[in-house]
């Protein structure tokens, strides 16, 4: 058996057409129907069954394309950690928010320990530390995500959970309020964050759940000119309560109980990353 051939199928199976696979792979349609057939032959089993929608496969051919999967991620990963097996660096990814209740502390531990020498720190979005610890670039991640579910490839523990306010000018007649619901506030400007950060994915779903969407809404990336603008009053803002600590001119509201939106704060590695002596003893701290 070979990677090409399970690429191939793995391929074949995304698609669900064999012009398709042909098409992403770069070979002729032909290469696919062969690879199939050396695989069938291989796995002594039918592996896809044609039907009026395309190409479905069998209960063997899901099994197949799942350890396929693994495999693929396994070989790209492979040649990245050797390398790296061998060199005295431990590297961590963090996000924004939780790295920025997390990090420091941790510096400080493993600077008693020893190691901070060997450690490199970087700012990642949430959502690409997920991907790149599986792609072997950091050997732990501390990242945010809107549920506490296992991730597949993943070992994580919960550091600390934060909940979503809505962020308004110590000024407002709002910030008087003990809590608050979003259909309070049909006729605020909402200050929202571009759709790739999390308060934002957070906002929209709640916004889905509860059959609201704001009338009007800026965008604005920068949280620090974020919160300058609504503690002008200039409208308001849907942020972790991390967000603003110790920030002046604004207040979070909880929102009322049915409302409620949650973040997780974790720390993660990769399930089947083999650590070196240094990488281990960097791990420890973490986990302690």
């Amino acid at each position: 058996m070979e990677l090409k051939d399970l690429k191939y199928f793995k391929t074949l199976l995304d698609v669900r057409s064999y012009s398709g696979a042909a098409q992403q792979c770069g070979v002729t349609q032909p290469a696919i129907s062969t690879m199939l057939k050396r695989l069938e032959a291989e796995m002594q089993t039918t592996l896809v069954t044609k039907t009026a929608q395309g190409i479905e496969p069998t209960a063997a051919g899901r099994v197949v394309y799942h350890r396929a999967q693994e495999l693929l991620q396994l070989a790209t990963t492979l040649p990245v950690e050797a390398q790296r097996a061998n060199q005295q660096i431990f590297r961590i990814g963090y996000s924004e928010l939780a790295g920025s209740d997390w990090l420091v502390p941790v510096i400080n531990q493993l600077d008693r320990g020893g190691l901070l020498g060997n450690v490199t720190t970087i700012q990642e979005n949430s959502h690409h530390l997920e991907r790149h610890l599986l792609d072997g670039k950091y050997d732990a991640i501390v990242f945010s995500r809107l549920d506490n579910e296992k991730i597949t490839g993943i070992d994580s523990i919960l550091l600390k959970q934060y909940q979503f306010k809505i962020i308004v000018s110590e000024n407002s007649p709002l910030a008087q309020l003990p809590e608050i619901s979003l259909h309070q506030l049909q006729d605020e400007l909402f200050l929202m964050r571009h759709k790739r950060f999390l308060s934002r994915i957070a906002f929209d779903q709640l916004g889905r759940m509860v059959n609201f969407k704001p009338q009007r809404h800026l965008i604005v990336d920068n949280l620090e000119a974020m919160t300058q603008l609504i503690a002008q009053g200039m409208g308001v803002g849907f942020l972790m309560d991390l967000s603003i600590k110790h920030l002046p001119g604004v207040v979070a509201i909880p929102l009322i109980p049915e409302e409620k939106v949650y973040c997780y704060s974790c720390l993660g590695t990769r399930h089947d990353f083999v650590p070196n002596d240094l990488q281990q003893a960097c791990l420890k701290i973490l986990f302690d």
